[in-house]
C-alpha cells in the first residue's frame, strides 16, 4: 500500500501540468473563434485566412442560364415566321391570289392573342461553332402553324394549313399537329378553327383496293372529332384552297364550314387521278370541287367571296 500511495503522489504534480497546458489550449482558441467572429461581423476577413478566388468558367463551357437554346430557339421562331419570298412555293401562293399562312393567322384573331403551339418543329441546318455550340443556320418549318387565339374575344384553338411547303401535304407534320390539336380542343373544351389549304395524303386508289375502304371514317384522329361535334364543343371549318383528300374530310366534320370562292375546292383526288380513273379530261379544280358543285350540293355551309369575308363568317 506504501508503495502505491508514492506512486500517486510522483503522478500528481505531472497530471496537473498537463491539465494546465489543456486549459491555456482551449483559452487560446476560444480567443481565435471569438476574434475571427469580432472580424467577420465588421466585414473584415479573418488575419492570415487565403481568399477563395472564384472559379473561371472555362472557355468551352456551356452557359448555366440555357442562353444559347434559348437564342436558338428565337432564331427559329423568327425564321419561320419571315416568308422565304424565293420559293417556289411561296411564289405560286401568292399568284394564286392567296395569303401566307401567318398572314391568314393574324388576320383572323384578334391582334396580340396569337399563341404558337410547336414554333419550332421543322428541319433545321446547324452550323457549328465550336466543339459545343451549334446555331440555325437554315429552317424549314412545319406545313402547318397552329395555337391558340381570341376570335371576337373568345379563346379558340386553330390550324392553319401552309399550302406553300410541300402544298399543304399531311404526310409532313401536318397531320400529327393537327391531330393533336383536336385532342387539346376535347380536353380543354375550345372551339376548333381549321383553315384547309391542301392536306392531301393518306390513302390511294390502290389502298382502297387492297383494303376495301378508304381512310375516312378510320383515320387516326377522327375519335377526337367525333368527341368535339358529339359533345357540342364549336368546329368550324373555311376552305382557303384546294382542300384534297384528308383536309376534305376534316373540313366536311365541321359544325360549319365556309369556302372562299375565289380560291376555294374540295375533292378527294385531283384531275389527274380523275382523268386516269373516269378519262375525263381537262377538269379544273373549280369543275371537280369548286363553290359552284359543294356550296350547291350541301357539302359546305356557306360561300364567302374572299379570304376576308370567310374569316368574317367564321
Amino acid at each position: 500500500m506504501g508503495d502505491q500511495n508514492r506512486k500517486e503522489e510522483k503522478a500528481t504534480p505531472s497530471s496537473s501540468s498537463q491539465l494546465k497546458d489543456q486549459a491555456t489550449t482551449a483559452t487560446k482558441r476560444a480567443s481565435q473563434i471569438s476574434s475571427h467572429l469580432e472580424n467577420k461581423n465588421n466585414g473584415n476577413p479573418q488575419p492570415n485566412t487565403p481568399r477563395r478566388r472564384k472559379k473561371q468558367p472555362k472557355k468551352d463551357a456551356l452557359p448555366s442560364d440555357w442562353s444559347d437554346i434559348r437564342g436558338q430557339l428565337a432564331t427559329l421562331r423568327h425564321l419561320a415566321a419571315t416568308p422565304d419570298t424565293t420559293r417556289t412555293g411561296y411564289i405560286r401562293q401568292k399568284q394564286a391570289g392567296k395569303l401566307w399562312v401567318r398572314e391568314r393567322v393574324e388576320q383572323l384573331l384578334d391582334p396580340g392573342s396569337f399563341r404558337e403551339i410547336g414554333s419550332a418543329t421543322g428541319t433545321v441546318e446547324w452550323k457549328q461553332l465550336d466543339a459545343l455550340r451549334e446555331e440555325p443556320k437554315a429552317f424549314t418549318p412545319s406545313n402547318n402553324v397552329q395555337g391558340f387565339g381570341k376570335l371576337r374575344g373568345r379563346e379558340v384553338v386553330f390550324t392553319a394549313d401552309d399550302f406553300s411547303l410541300r402544298a399543304g401535304h399531311a404526310d409532313g407534320a401536318l397531320w400529327a399537329k393537327t391531330t393533336y390539336l383536336e385532342k387539346l380542343a376535347v380536353a380543354l373544351k375550345l372551339p376548333m378553327i381549321k383553315l384547309v389549304d391542301g392536306s392531301s395524303g393518306g390513302g390511294s386508289v390502290s389502298t382502297i383496293r387492297s383494303t376495301g375502304f378508304s381512310y375516312v371514317p378510320p383515320f387516326h384522329g377522327m375519335d377526337s372529332i367525333m368527341q368535339q361535334l358529339n359533345g357540342g364543343i364549336p368546329n368550324l371549318g373555311a376552305v382557303l384552297g384546294p382542300a384534297i383528300g384528308l383536309g376534305a374530310a376534316r373540313v366536311v366534320s365541321c359544325h360549319f364550314s365556309v369556302m372562299a370562292a375565289d380560291i376555294g375546292s374540295l375533292f378527294n383526288a385531283g384531275p389527274r387521278v380523275v382523268a386516269g380513273a373516269t378519262f375525263e379530261e381537262g377538269l379544273s379544280f373549280a369543275d371537280l370541287g369548286g363553290p359552284g358543285v359543294h356550296c350547291a350540293n350541301g357539302t359546305i355551309d356557306n360561300l364567302a367571296a374572299n379570304e376576308t369575308e370567310a374569316f368574317e363568317q367564321l
